[in-house]
Order: C-alpha cells, then sequence, then structure tokens
C-alpha cells in the first residue's frame, strides 16, 4: 500500500484549505480541500520528489498489479505529477513540473502550520508562498478514466513572506501609504505621518 509522504517544497498555488470548495465546471463533484505545489528543477532533484514518485507507482502496483510492468498500460494513465508547460499560469513558465492534491470537503480539513509547526489560519495563507504538502497517493478507476491522485492530508508553509501571486496586498502594505491628515484633525493617534493633501474639486 502507497504510504503517505513529504512533497519536496515548491510554490503554492490556488489553495483551498480551510473551507471546501466546489467545482463549477463539475457541479456534480463534491466540495473539496485542495490546493498545488509548482517545483523548480531543485525541487526535482530532491529525494523528496523521488520518493513521491515512488510511492505514486507503489499505489499502481496495489491496483493493477503485473500491469504495472506494461509500458502501453501505463501510458494509458494519468498521473498527479504533471509538466508546468501544461497550465498557462502566473509563475508556472518559471517551473518544471505541479502536482494537485486534495481530499473530501466531508473530511477533516487539513492541517496548516508554519515551519515551526505552529498553526495558520485562513489570513495567513496565500498562493505565491513555498510550502510542501503530506499526501498519500492512491489509485482510481471511474468511467474509463484510470491513474493515481494525490490525497491531501496537511500543509506546512515554509516561507510565509512571499509576494501574493493572487495579486493581493497584505493590509500592512495596503495602508502602508495612507493619507492620515483627517486622523490627525479627528484627534486619532497614528504612528505614521499625515502625507495629506486634498483631492481638489470632485463631481460628487
Amino acid at each position: 500500500m502507497a504510504s503517505a509522504v513529504l512533497t519536496p517544497v515548491g510554490v503554492l498555488n490556488f489553495p483551498v484549505l480551510f473551507e471546501p470548495k466546489g467545482n463549477q465546471q463539475n457541479p456534480q463533484q463534491d466540495p473539496r480541500f485542495s490546493g498545488m505545489l509548482l517545483f523548480d528543477s531543485v525541487g526535482v532533484a530532491t529525494t523528496a520528489y523521488a520518493d513521491l514518485s515512488q510511492e505514486i507507482m507503489q499505489a499502481v502496483r496495489d491496483k493493477w498489479h503485473s500491469k504495472a510492468d506494461d509500458e502501453n498500460f501505463i501510458k494509458r494513465l494519468r498521473f498527479p505529477i504533471r509538466a508546468a508547460s501544461e497550465k498557462d499560469y502566473e509563475g508556472f513558465e518559471d517551473g518544471e513540473k505541479f502536482i494537485s492534491a486534495w481530499c473530501k470537503g466531508t473530511d477533516a480539513p487539513p492541517g496548516v502550520v508554519d515551519l515551526d509547526r505552529q498553526p495558520l489560519g485562513k489570513a495567513d495563507v496565500w498562493a505565491g508562498q513555498q510550502a510542501r504538502f503530506s499526501v498519500r497517493p492512491f489509485a482510481y478507476d471511474s468511467n474509463g478514466n484510470m491513474g493515481v491522485a494525490l490525497g491531501l492530508n496537511h500543509v506546512q508553509i515554509v516561507n510565509q513572506d512571499m509576494p501574493r501571486l493572487d495579486g493581493r496586498q497584505s493590509a500592512d502594505k495596503a495602508f502602508g501609504d495612507a493619507d492620515n491628515s483627517q486622523l490627525v484633525q479627528m484627534g486619532i493617534g497614528t504612528s505614521a505621518p499625515a502625507t495629506g493633501g486634498g483631492a481638489g474639486k470632485l463631481p460628487f
């Protein structure tokens, strides 16, 4: 049986880790927790990547036994490690491979921790951070679709201080250059200087 395994460190994409989400393109699919990791050439060369690949093939052997040695059969399967060039996503042009991992929305959500293994909340996690997953490969054969998927167990954010891929600023940066002249007039204290001048006459 394929074992749970840690992935290499990669760039986190499309994290759905705290509330399960449905698939708009497939409304029949139950909501899921999920995420993607994008690996560069360094990640692909790691022992963790080799271990992940080995456990994926173990899932094939567990499901289809001797067919795992048939190259023609293997070519029919869909695997969870894919070429980054398949996707036209921001940042993927710098990647080598990516994986998707998920678990059912009816299951317990994946644990999400920082480098010190302390729990993180939704506001602490965004696309663009460096992370690794704990996953368990499993084989499937459904309606003619065959392959191996990755069950998502847990997520470790190993580097939180990374720019957001969704383009959204942190709250700290969003208000960093705010005009505080009105606050001064209102007697509200702030350590940030007043930057203000008026906006001029506006049509509203």
